[in-house]
């Protein structure tokens, strides 16, 4: 029988995550979250029109809280855009031997790593926007948690089917 043993372990000795080592995620993917945002902000516009039209109706002139609406749209709008151009590039993922690491976000940057003896099982999703688009999402699912730990969106069809295929095959060699 065996002892537990638990040695400390110098941080600069552990694998890092190179830069260079993240794959991209298709322009297709970065075409729809375009998509999804103008179609969102028209739909916020034109609720403001409707809002502005109203209060013109009612009181002849624009009250304070269109303002601070408008205003509040148009910070929203431009901090999400933000997020969208300058974020977009920051999102990828990469496959090492032991695990798989997605990254993303320009103001709230993440990174999440998910060892392959952790995976319990995977799932390709793909709504009715996305398969116009030809991209899916990957979701890993490891044990003890009730959603996906790892979400990969915007992934190409093929590239996720071979990705999970892989994966498959490293959790049972496990």
């Amino acid at each position: 029988m065996s002892l537990f043993s638990n040695d400390s372990v110098q941080i600069n000795s552990l694998p890092s995550l190179v830069e260079g080592e993240f794959e991209g995620l298709p322009r297709r993917y970065r075409t729809l979250r375009a998509a999804v945002y103008f179609v969102v902000m028209l739909f916020v516009f034109a609720a403001m029109g409707v809002l502005m039209c109203f209060e013109w109706w009612q009181e002849g002139r624009f009250g304070w809280r269109v303002w601070v609406a408008l205003g509040t749209v148009v910070a929203f709008g431009s901090i999400w855009a933000i997020e969208e151009i300058k974020g977009f590039p920051m999102r990828g993922v990469v496959v090492r031997e032991h695990d798989l690491s997605y990254r993303s976000g320009f103001f709230k940057r993440e990174t999440v790593t998910v060892p392959f003896n952790r995976i319990q099982h995977s799932e390709i999703a793909q709504g009715p926007v996305a398969r116009v688009f030809s991209v899916c999402t990957l979701k890993l699912y490891t044990a003890g948690h009730s959603g996906a730990n790892l979400s990969v969106p915007g992934m190409d069809v093929e590239r996720a089917k071979r990705l999970r295929q892989q994966l498959d095959e490293r959790v049972s060699q496990l």
